[in-house]
C-alpha cells in the first residue's frame, strides 16, 4: 500500500506532481470515499448527493485534480453510504487509489466500519489517499486541535494503515497548532508533520516523503 496524506484537493499543484503522477495516472480506477462529512450536511442519499453528487456542492473541488492527470470524469466512482444496494466492497478491490474526503474523521472510520467496508480497505494493495480527514484517518493514532468542529484538543484512533507519524493538518503556524503539535509529540512519541495548503506527505514502505511545505516536529528527548 502506498499512502498519500493532503491538507486539500490541490494536489495537482506543482509542488506535488512531479511525486505523484506516477501513482496518479490516466486510467487509474479511482474510488471516492466521502464519508467524513458533517451531521448537518448530509443525513439521506438526497442530501449526501446535494454535496457530493453532480452539481453538488463540493464535487468539482473533488474532482478537478483527477482530471488534470487525465483521468476521464465520468471513470470515477462514488461511495454513497445511503446506497445500500453497490458492492463496495467489490469496487475497492477494483480500484487502484481510494481516496477519502475531508471533515470528521472519527465520523469517517465509523461510517466505513457501519458499512463493512473497514478490512476491504486495510487489505488493499494500491493507493490510499486522502485530504485533511481523509489523511487523518490514514494514521494509527491521531490528535484533534480545537477548530469550528471541535472544542477541545484530543487524540482518536485511525485505520491503522500508516504508523510512526502525526498530523498538524491546514497548519499556518498558530500558537495553538504550534502547542498542540508540540503536545501530540510528546504523547505519541511520534513525529508530527505540520502541513501547510500546499504541503503532504507520500508514504511508501514505511519511507515518508515531504512534498511541499511542510514541517517536521520531532517528540522531546526521554
Amino acid at each position: 500500500m502506498t499512502n498519500i496524506l493532503l491538507n486539500y484537493y490541490n494536489f495537482d499543484g506543482d509542488w506535488a506532481r512531479p511525486y505523484l503522477e506516477r501513482y496518479i495516472r490516466p486510467g487509474s480506477k479511482v474510488f471516492i470515499l466521502p464519508l467524513a462529512y458533517r451531521p448537518v450536511q448530509a443525513w439521506d442519499s438526497n442530501s449526501w448527493l446535494s454535496v457530493y453528487g453532480l452539481g453538488g456542492e463540493k464535487y468539482a473541488n473533488i474532482v478537478r485534480p483527477f482530471t488534470e492527470y487525465g483521468i476521464d470524469e465520468r471513470s470515477l466512482v462514488w461511495c454513497n453510504p445511503y446506497d445500500t444496494a453497490q458492492d463496495y466492497a467489490r469496487v475497492i478491490a477494483d480500484s487502484d487509489i481510494l481516496f477519502f474526503t475531508g471533515g470528521m474523521p472519527e465520523r469517517a472510520v465509523k461510517r466505513l466500519d457501519r458499512l463493512g467496508l473497514t478490512a476491504a480497505v486495510k487489505s488493499f494493495g494500491g493507493v490510499v489517499a486522502g485530504a485533511s480527514a481523509g489523511a487523518m484517518l490514514q494514521l494509527d493514532r491521531y490528535h484533534i486541535t480545537p477548530d469550528e468542529d471541535y472544542s477541545s484538543y484530543s487524540i482518536d484512533r485511525g485505520l491503522g494503515l500508516v504508523t510512526g507519524l502525526d498530523l498538524e493538518v491546514h497548519f499556518v503556524d498558530t500558537p495553538l497548532q504550534n502547542e498542540c503539535t508540540a503536545r501530540a509529540a510528546q504523547q505519541l512519541r511520534v513525529p508530527v508533520y505540520q502541513m501547510r495548503h500546499e504541503g503532504g506527505l507520500l508514504v511508501e514502505g514505511g519511507a515518508v516523503t515531504e512534498m511541499g511545505a511542510v514541517r517536521k516536529v520531532l517528540p522531546p528527548c526521554s
